[in-house]
């Protein structure tokens, strides 16, 4: 599929490519098919952090990642396939665990919630350039290709499963239900997010460091927060 003009973001599920090796294409098993993807995608996300995605040249990815710039066309097309996968990567792996912690009937009320709060605060963790990478690529860039995809990946992926959830959770009157399901959803992301945006910022000057320790806290805290906040009243309380 040509990327030059995106039209979807692909779930990172996608095994890549599986035909009978044509001229020019490299002879590698699966399992080496993938760790070079993987690694084209880890050597995107560093120089896209470091200097700009626009300021990263195909042969730099490449060099960084210690293979051949046509690895890039072979496994993503082109350079819009590789950014879209860049961000795929990072929502699937939220989407990916609140999918399978909204189908476990074992985990219901506060205990699920606070496994959200868990989830989303480790996956951006383990991606910690995903909101300043969002903000600088994509935010900025309102009314581009990129940031209609990347909004409706994001709207329809982790956003959209949460939006849900708060729903079904309201009507079962487990948390409060005079908040918006769709507001709560974007103060439950932000929570999570924000933070990671502003900590490298403001961090010294407020005694708060992005540190090993920090997601341990962040969760502990908006996992309390959310608690005190979204608990549905008893009848003594109304």
């Amino acid at each position: 599929m040509s990327h030059g003009t995106p039209s979807s973001i692909r779930p990172s599920t996608d095994p890549g490519p599986t035909s009978a090796r044509g001229p020019g294409r490299p002879r590698h098993s699966e399992g080496e098919g993938g760790e070079v993807r993987e690694r084209l995608l880890d050597a995107v996300t560093e120089l896209a952090v470091e200097q700009g995605f626009d300021a990263c040249g195909l042969r730099e990815i490449a060099a960084r990642a210690d293979v051949s710039s046509g690895m890039i066309a072979y496994y993503f097309g082109d350079r819009m396939g590789l950014y879209e996968a860049m961000f795929q990567r990072a929502f699937d792996r939220i989407a990916s665990q609140v999918g399978e912690l909204l189908k476990d009937p074992d985990r219901t009320g506060g205990d699920r919630l606070e496994e959200l709060v868990r989830i989303h605060v480790s996956a951006i963790a383990a991606d910690p350039w995903l909101p300043r990478l969002l903000m600088r690529e994509v935010l900025s860039r309102g009314d581009s290709p990129m940031a209609k995809l990347v909004g409706e990946a994001v709207a329809q992926g982790p956003l959209r499963q949460l939006i849900s959830w708060l729903e079904e959770e309201q009507a079962k009157h487990e948390i409060r239900e005079e908040f918006d399901p769709r507001m709560l959803a974007m103060t439950i992301m932000s929570l999570t997010a924000f933070p990671f945006l502003m900590l490298p910022i403001v961090g010294d000057q407020i005694g708060l460091q992005l540190d090993s320790a920090f997601p341990d806290r962040l969760i502990e805290h908006n996992q309390k927060f959310l608690a005190l906040a979204l608990r549905a009243r008893t009848e003594d309380e109304r």
